[in-house]
């Protein structure tokens, strides 16, 4: 059955008031405390977005979509075309973790965007290596944090690097005013309109589906099409697709074999992708601590294999560190329950003092968002931290 997604579009203006574009605002209810809820907000606002003809709601601006950590990593921006979407990386993502996806988006043509900057000194030196990224910040102007008194240095040093700064939340004339003073040349805010509602309907195939689909290779061309020929949900999906604004066809689409060839089975696995995330559900496929389970058995061998490690132990250790995860087993009770594992491994999981249970520590504090103390871990085995968030982006993207 069609999902309704409900969004709102709100104007992004020049200093002329001119039309640049639309920031997209999911607006269904979200958990606020889920780390997945902006990647799926975003994705299920897409997923509805894409199969439409999004040009027309979009009234010859750009889309501006919030991306966190994990899509911009996947790739699920490259199924944005470049020249009507604008990249807002939300200001929670480590930029140390994206930079070089970063880096590859803008080179191949895309308008990235900072998301919420809070203009203050700390910030400011935070993102000064990084602002090279960008070629929109966005101000939060209604932080408590902003230091006001320096608002113009930051917007003029920003300006130096032929970056345009855009003033968020702008509410009255008298501000809308004061930034133009300032030397901001974009503004967003409910004295020009606020956000228009709307819905779209979508279709979400179900994961079992997709998750099949995902999993086939090149040489499996024929049997994705029969698959595909067989469902007609995912017919009609992917019909919708290349018919969208999505595809500049310039042929006609007669069947589904035509349709995956134009879409490409590249582009067909990120549609796929994004249509996963878009999806809610308890089954085992999206339980979230199965997908830490191969992130952490990615970082940890990768570590291995870099250092000369024992890279089977290494895995081993990040697979069944969930069981404490999954099942709420105890360090002794995980020490009863694997009589046969490596005593390397076993003791990674209890004690933690091999070089295997280092490796998960460092894991398992990245995750909770600890970005300061695994550095130090780090430091005292003898790595570098640069070298350790570069194994864990690699295992992320594996």
């Amino acid at each position: 059955m069609p999902k309704e997604i409900v969004f709102a579009k709100q104007p992004i203006l020049d200093r002329s008031e001119q039309l640049i574009g639309y920031e997209l605002l999911f607006r269904q209810e979200i958990d606020p405390d889920d780390p997945k809820a902006n990647r799926y907000a975003t994705s299920a606002l897409l997923s509805a977005f894409l199969s439409t003809g999004y040009k027309q709601a979009l009234n010859g601006g750009k889309g501006f979509v919030n991306v966190d950590e994990l899509f911009i990593k996947s790739g699920g921006v490259e199924i944005l075309p470049k020249e009507d979407f604008v990249i807002e990386v939300l200001e929670d993502v480590e930029i140390l973790y994206v930079v070089e996806r970063l880096e590859k988006y803008k080179k191949e043509g895309y308008t990235l965007a900072l998301d919420d900057f809070v203009a203050n000194e700390h910030n400011f030196e935070k993102y000064l290596d990084y602002f090279y990224l960008f070629d929109i910040v966005k101000f939060d102007l209604r932080d408590p944090k902003v230091d006001r008194k320096r608002l113009k240095e930051y917007v003029d040093a920003l300006k130096h690097f032929g970056i345009k700064s855009l003033a968020e939340k702008v509410e009255t004339k008298e501000e809308y005013e004061r930034c133009k003073e300032i030397g901001f040349e974009l503004f967003q805010g409910y004295f020009f309109v606020e956000p228009e509602e709307s819905s779209q309907k979508a279709l979400l195939p179900s994961r079992k589906k997709l998750l099949e689909l995902w999993g086939m290779g090149e040489d499996e061309f024929d049997l994705i099409v029969e698959k595909l020929r067989k469902d007609p949900e995912l017919s009609l999906l992917i019909i919708k697709l290349v018919n969208s604004s999505f595809f500049a066809l310039r042929k006609q689409i007669s069947s589904v074999r035509e349709a995956l060839i134009y879409l490409g089975l590249r582009n067909f696995k990120k549609w796929i992708l994004l249509t996963l995330y878009a999806q809610k559900g308890d089954d085992v496929a999206s339980n979230p601590k199965l997908a830490l389970a191969k992130s952490r058995a990615n970082f940890l061998s990768f570590a291995a294999r870099r250092w000369g490690l024992d890279e089977d132990k290494a895995h081993l250790t990040g697979v069944l560190s969930l069981l404490e995860d999954l099942f709420g087993a105890t360090k002794e009770e995980i020490e009863k329950q694997l009589p046969f594992v490596d005593k390397e491994v076993v003791e990674a999981l209890t004690t933690g003092d091999n070089i295997y249970g280092k490796l998960l520590q460092i894991a398992q504090k990245i995750e909770q968002g600890d970005f300061t103390s695994w550095k130090d871990m780090a430091k005292m085995m003898g790595k570098s931290p640069k070298e350790i968030a570069e194994i864990y982006s690699d295992a992320l993207l594996a």
